[in-house]
């Protein structure tokens, strides 16, 4: 039986993998569409990537980390990935 911890870990995983797919169905569409906001669209995504490498290097850590320092991990990479959650509805808002 999964831990709470591991099932947390299991389900941040699942979320970044999601955000990871998200963000490059959202590159392809921005490479295919060209108007005005393609350059600000560009920078978003990058700076949605950015966000997305940071958790990236978190989850790498969190596995082997203590309980008090996996709990603070663990919030820092809830935030991240609400921040890449907001970035990545208001990128989507603009191919509806």
């Amino acid at each position: 039986m999964m831990t709470d911890r591991e099932k947390i870990q299991t389900q941040i995983e699942a979320r970044f993998r999601q955000f990871g797919q998200t963000i490059s169905e959202l590159k392809i569409k921005t490479e295919q569409r060209q108007d005005k906001f393609n350059g600000q669209m560009k920078q978003t995504l990058d700076d949605i990537e950015n966000q997305h490498e940071k958790v990236r290097q978190r989850l790498q850590t969190m596995s082997s980390i203590g309980d008090a320092d996996w709990s603070a991990t663990e919030t820092d990479v809830s935030k991240y990935l609400d921040d890449i959650d907001a970035g990545l509805r208001r990128a989507l808002s603009h191919y509806k």
